[in-house]
This record gives structure tokens, C-alpha cells and sequence, in this order.
């Protein structure tokens, strides 16, 4: 289905959304009118009241948060309710059709992808607690998938208190050729800071990959228990899609897996993907819509590339080196 046919079939839908969006703007509007004079005034009464609390409990910055946060922090959430709302109605509406334009697919507001399977990758971080939302589980292609964006959070202790502090927040995909089975195990790390020297410390085996493409020494570092095949799935084709999502989705780090049958990709993004325009903007404008859809539609597109790894090439590529060996 093209842009405008899509566009046509949910004429009915967007304008159902756009008397929403324009009841929920009106109360933000109100609100943040209200807002303003409310922060203005009790805010640094609350902080000066902050002050002499603190100065009470011997300057303890382990203490609770104080009045002035709280306050500050439960007017922001009043104050932009309406607009969670609308973004929440608008996405239970459009992202279920927009993923269906792909294949067969499901979409659900909190869903996420099961720890267990993405831990044999052996690039999932550490972590005590996993929240996720804008979950999509299907088939592309016939290549299981599933992806969506998940925050990892490490459970932190000071004298007074337990909090969380996120390790990992970004996108999540997982693809699962269950036709085709890697034969070793290979990573891609494009941080070459801390997670590369993690990579080092705990690969279990994994080598350094001797790739013979420059270009691509100088966007990942590679690791792998199969020479062979890790040179066969890493052509430039693949490093282009990769570096394509990457840049799609503002990513900041960049690591994936080939294992079993699966290939696991973690893009670190301080960017909300899958979200509509702004309250603003009217719900009908085509401009949200169609970025969504560019969204998941770059994620998609690395099945293309994975549709052309055939194991029978690589065995015949390990067969013609060994013989070049010998």
C-alpha cells in the first residue's frame, strides 16, 4: 500500500484523533497557563524551606527529595498529562495499522522482548530491573522480529536509600531466522570505548574478527569464535543498512549479535521513537504519520540484507580456505 492510499484508508481514524488532540491541547494550554505563576511563586518558597530542612538534618544529601522537587516534579506531570493521553490514543490507533503495512504483526503499548531470549547474545548489559514500551512482534519476510524500546537500570545503595540508575536506554531488536542456524558466534561493537573493553574482558572466546575491508575497521569492531563467517555476514551491504539504522535513529552506541539462529541489535538513543508530532500539530498532518512508518521500516529492512545469508555459501567459503591452507 502506498503513502496516500494508507493515508486515504485512515482519513477516518486521524480526524477522530484530531478533535482529541484538539480537546487535550486546549486543557494543556490551560494548564500550562496556570503553571507558570504556581512555579513562579511556590517554588522557591518550597526551596527556601528546602534549604532550612536540610541545614536541620546536617546537610544530609542522602535525605528524601525535597518539597521543591516533588512540587516541580508533580506540577510537570499535571501540566503534560493531556499530552501523554493524546500520544498514547494516537499510537494505539496508527502503529498497529502502520507495522501491519509490513506483515503479520502485533503492537502493544508496554509489551517487551523476553530477557531470556536476547541473554545468549552475550551483549545485553548486566541489570536489575527492564522497562519497555512500543512493542512490535511479527514476521517479516518469514524472519520472526521483534523490537522495541527498552531502558536497563542497575540497582544502586547509598546510606539511606535504594535507586536505579539506567545503564542502557535505546532500541531493541531481535531477529530470528528459525530456518538458518549461524555457525559460530559473532559481535559488532561500534562504542570501541567501555563496552569494548567489557567485550575483551568477558567474550567468552570470541576473537578479535581480521576483517579485510578498511572502511569497515573504522566503524565497528568485530568479534568472533568463526573467522569465516563472521567476513561472509559482514559485507558492505550489511554495514551500510547497520550504519543506515544507526543514523536513523540517533543512536549514540551501537552493538549486535549473530548467534544461534538470531541476531540481537541494541541502539543506545536518548531520542523517544515511535511517538507522533507534537500536540501542535494537527493530527491529520500526513508528515507524522509517514516518519513513523520511515521508522519502522528502516528496522525491517536488515531482514533484506539477513535474507541473503545462505549457510551453505560458508561452508563452501571455509572449504576453499582450508584448501588454500593445505
Amino acid at each position: 500500500m502506498s503513502d496516500s492510499e494508507f493515508l486515504r484508508h485512515s482519513k477516518e481514524q486521524l480526524e477522530a484523533l484530531e478533535v482529541l488532540r484538539q480537546e487535550k491541547y486546549a486543557v494543556y494550554k490551560w494548564r500550562r497557563m496556570v503553571a507558570w505563576p504556581a512555579a513562579a511563586t511556590l517554588g522557591p518558597l518550597l526551596g527556601y524551606v528546602d534549604y532550612w530542612l536540610l541545614w536541620l538534618q546536617s546537610s544530609n544529601d542522602d535525605g528524601a527529595a525535597g518539597l521543591s522537587v516533588a512540587f516541580l516534579g508533580g506540577l510537570y506531570a499535571w501540566v503534560t498529562h493531556p499530552k501523554r493521553q493524546y500520544a498514547t490514543a494516537y499510537k494505539n490507533e496508527i502503529l498497529p495499522k502502520l507495522a501491519n503495512l509490513f506483515g503479520r504483526f502485533t503492537y502493544t503499548p508496554n509489551g517487551q522482548i523476553p530477557v531470556a531470549l536476547m541473554q545468549p547474545s552475550k551483549i545485553l548489559p548486566a541489570h536489575d530491573k527492564y522497562d519497555s514500551e512500543d512493542h512490535f512482534v511479527g514476521k517479516y519476510k518469514e524472519v520472526g522480529i521483534q523490537f522495541c524500546e527498552i531502558n536497563l537500570q542497575e540497582r544502586r545503595r547509598s546510606k539511606n536509600r535504594t535507586y536505579y540508575v539506567s545503564i542502557f536506554k535505546g532500541l531493541a531488536i531481535l531477529l530470528d531466522m528459525s530456518k538458518k542456524r549461524f555457525y559460530g558466534h559473532t559481535i559488532l561493537d561500534k562504542d570501541r570505548g567501555k563496552i569494548s573493553e567489557w567485550f575483551a574482558s568477558r567474550s567468552h572466546g570470541l576473537k578479535k574478527a581480521n576483517m579485510v575491508d578498511p572502511e569497515f575497521e573504522k566503524l565497528f569492531d568485530a568479534y568472533t569464535n568463526d573467522q569465516v563467517e563472521a567476513r561472509y555476514l559482514i559485507d558492505p551491504l550489511m554495514i551500510e543498512k547497520l550504519k543506515a539504522l544507526y543514523e536513523e535513529y540517533n543512536g549514540e552506541k551501537m552493538v549486535a549479535a549473530f548467534y544461534e539462529s538470531k541476531m540481537l541489535i541494541l541502539i543506545s538513543s536518548k531520542h523517544n521513537h515511535f511517538e507522533p508530532a507534537d500536540i501542535s500539530i494537527p493530527a491529520t498532518d500526513p508528515e507524522s504519520v509517514l516518519t513513523m512508518k520511515k521508522e519502522i521500516g528502516e528496522v525491517l529492512s536488515i531482514i533484506d540484507q539477513l535474507d541473503l545469508y545462505d549457510p551453505r555459501k560458508v561452508e563452501e567459503a571455509r572449504t576453499r580456505e582450508n584448501v588454500s591452507i593445505n
